[in-house]
């Protein structure tokens, strides 16, 4: 009799002042499995400091729900625009903060370009398909908004990229 391997839950955030995304993934098995996503919209007209306490509580809530992590990844980002460094940055803080609560930190990053370079094979593409890439993965219902399955690409780019599940040819 074969024995279930423990999954592995991996924990990724696209993080943005405006829309960030989340999303567990389990591996069992060398295969992925989604458990969760979720998004957070905030308004361009309401100052940072609102706009950053709101997605740390967004993400404390979803980080508490899913709780224990093997792993936590985002996205990787730099800017030469100072503006544009402030804003992602005051993002990524909220989502420290929410996973400081818990004793916890982001463990890794990679790119956006290696994200789709690892997911579809070539380092430029377009949300839609960086969502048919996520869905040649994991099966899930409609995703609300793009940040929702770039979260996910993320986590499966890191996990190919890694060894942790096999890159599977995309048509």
């Amino acid at each position: 009799m074969t024995r279930r391997k423990k999954a592995f839950r991996v924990l990724s955030v696209d993080t943005s002042l405006g829309s960030p995304g989340i999303a567990v993934i389990d591996v069992i098995n060398g295969k992925p499995k989604l458990i969760d996503v979720s998004h957070v919209k905030t308004k361009s007209t309401e100052p940072i400091a609102l706009r950053t306490q709101i997605i740390e509580a967004w993400a404390l809530l979803f980080i508490r729900k899913h709780a224990p992590y093997d792993l936590i990844i985002r996205e990787g980002f730099a800017s030469k625009i100072p503006h544009t460094n402030y804003t992602v940055f005051s993002a990524w803080n909220a989502v420290d903060r929410a996973l400081n609560s818990f004793g916890l930190k982001v463990d890794d990053s990679i790119g956006q370009a290696s994200v789709k370079k690892k997911l579809l094979g070539k380092g430029r593409a377009e949300k839609e398909e960086v969502e048919a890439g996520v869905r040649h993965f994991v099966e899930w219902g409609e995703f609300e908004t793009f940040d929702e399955s770039d979260a996910c690409a993320i986590a499966l780019a890191y996990l190919i990229d890694k060894g942790i599940i096999a890159k599977e040819e995309v048509e």
